[in-house]
């Protein structure tokens, strides 16, 4: 009867101890489906990033060549612009030397004039 006892107790545990393993390996076969599945979802968002950003960066770099392109062309505007601004101030000084000379000595000979006909009045 022991006997009996122990070979029942025996193949007890061992059916317990097949069964507590295949709920484990049920439980991760389940956990392997459920990462392929997540691995697969993040495998197609890179994909839809990856699509959209490549036509996205080619938009980026056509816009920083035709923004430099205009920028360059705005550097030899604003370089005009400085001769031109350089050329106006030589002709003001120009204009301010050659006008400013006569009328100062025209002013001066009309000082010179105005004294001159006092003088005659007073005498």
């Amino acid at each position: 009867m022991i006997a009996s006892f122990w070979s029942n107790a025996g193949a007890t545990a061992a059916l317990i101890a097949s069964v507590g393993w295949a709920v484990l390996a049920l439980a991760i076969i389940y956990l392997l489906v459920r990462i392929t599945a997540m691995i697969e979802s993040v495998r197609m968002t890179i994909d839809g990033v990856r699509q959209e950003t490549i036509p996205l960066l080619h938009e980026v770099t056509t816009t920083v060549t035709s923004v430099n392109r205009e920028l360059d062309r705005m550097d030899s505007m604003l370089e005009s612009a400085g001769k031109i601004v350089e050329s106006a101030e030589r002709l003001t000084k120009t204009v301010e030397q050659t006008v400013s000379n006569p009328m100062i000595k025209f002013a001066a000979w009309g000082a010179g004039l105005s004294r001159a006909f006092r003088r005659l009045r007073k005498d």
